[in-house]
């Protein structure tokens, strides 16, 4: 049995490989449209096969982000050296519907049809609202986002939110210092490595909201198209 399985069963072993040649490609290539279509490529191969679940959670989770990225981009939270579209590169939407991929493959949850809940819903729009009004005073942010992230541990502390929080804030973590260390992005008020303290709050939203909004959105949804 190879190495990587006896750590990870299959699933993890190809979620965690994928973010090396993910990462890689980002960096070695200096197109937006030739980092999108490789990587679209690699994900497909990598990540197949998929159920509808996966594909509309990777297509929502990629159209959603393009209006938070923008209200954050717009209001000087951060920005991007590669202004393509909307003030970011090409590939930025499809990053985070692969990282949504990602962390559902590596958690490999057991059971993963959870009831979508109001509170989820809440949930995202207060979170979604904290990083849109506060996104161009980074203290501000730094304050409210913890206060809303709190309030989302509180609704939702079960195991697996807390996994999926907890690998969220690792894989937010190197994909931060990637970005800022290979210039493909910065933040004009850093306080650690390049980095805001705030990225703590938003990587944790992001895994929980992903278990408790994302999934269980799409698996209604799934269950809606013929």
């Amino acid at each position: 049995m190879p190495y990587t399985q006896i750590l990870f069963p299959r699933t993890q072993a190809i979620s965690l490989f994928s973010l090396v040649p993910t990462l890689a490609i980002i960096f070695a290539i200096n197109h937006s449209l030739a980092i999108l279509f490789i990587l679209l490529i690699l994900w497909f191969f990598l990540f197949r096969p998929f159920d509808r679940t996966e594909i509309l959670m990777f297509i929502i989770g990629s159209l959603f982000i393009v209006g938070q990225n923008y209200s954050v981009l717009k209001s000087g939270g951060f920005s991007f050296t590669h202004k393509d579209f909307l003030l970011m590169p090409y590939y930025e939407p499809f990053m985070w519907g692969f990282y949504y991929l990602h962390i559902k493959r590596f958690i490999n949850e057991p059971s993963e049809s959870k009831k979508l809940e109001i509170k989820a819903i809440l949930g995202l729009l207060i979170t979604g609202a904290c990083f849109s009004i506060f996104a161009q005073n980074s203290n501000l942010l730094t304050i409210f986002s913890f206060l809303t992230t709190a309030v989302l541990l509180t609704m939702f502390h079960e195991r697996y939110d807390l996994y999926y929080a907890g690998y969220a804030l690792v894989l937010g973590f190197i994909i931060e210092v990637f970005g800022v260390f290979s210039g493909n992005w910065w933040y004009p008020d850093p306080d650690m490595l390049g980095i805001p303290y705030w990225f703590i709050t938003m990587w944790i939203s992001v895994g929980l909201l992903a278990r408790r909004f994302l999934i269980p959105f799409t698996e209604w949804l799934s269950k809606k198209i013929v």
